[in-house]
């Protein structure tokens, strides 16, 4: 009767694992790692996601505060940075600054957010002229993150 080698060796003492033992338990780990990545990948973008929507209501508030002093939104010229400055109304009263800094949307994703956030005085969403209102928007990571609930395009 001839001898198997698995047998001989387990007939000697020694213990041990098959090849192909060894490359199932391989594959299984690299198919858990690669799950791994992709939730951890998709975690960051949701965060990314989170953080700009916060960012933008964060700055329609302060434009309302700087609104509710001054008696006017900034315009476009303005822009979002003087939200970063203190001000004075017509009446002569100081206030602010509103903002200690003006956030940029996060970085990374895909495709990319960009540097700084839209501004647009008196626009309404869609891009029509609207005095009084104003559209704060960024987009990345397929996502767009804007004042008005529900809309997906930035200007």
């Amino acid at each position: 009767m001839m001898r198997t080698p698995s047998r001989i060796l387990r007939s000697s003492g020694q213990r041990g694992f098959t090849l192909v033992e060894l490359l199932i338990v391989v594959a299984i780990i690299g198919i858990l790692a690669s799950i791994g990545f992709a939730l951890y990948v998709n975690v960051q973008a949701r965060g990314r996601l989170g953080r700009a929507t916060a960012d933008v209501r964060m700055l329609t508030s302060a434009i309302g505060v700087y609104s509710a002093h001054m008696g006017a939104i900034p315009t476009t010229v303005q822009g979002l940075s003087v939200l970063a400055q203190q001000q004075t109304n017509a009446q002569g009263q100081m206030a602010g600054p509103f903002l200690n800094a003006v956030p940029s949307p996060p970085g990374g994703g895909s495709p990319a957010w960009p540097s700084s956030f839209v501004y647009r005085a008196d626009t309404q969403p869609g891009g029509a002229t609207s005095p009084g209102r104003f559209v704060i928007c960024a987009s990345g990571d397929g996502y767009t993150a804007h004042s008005a609930d529900g809309t997906t395009s930035c200007p």
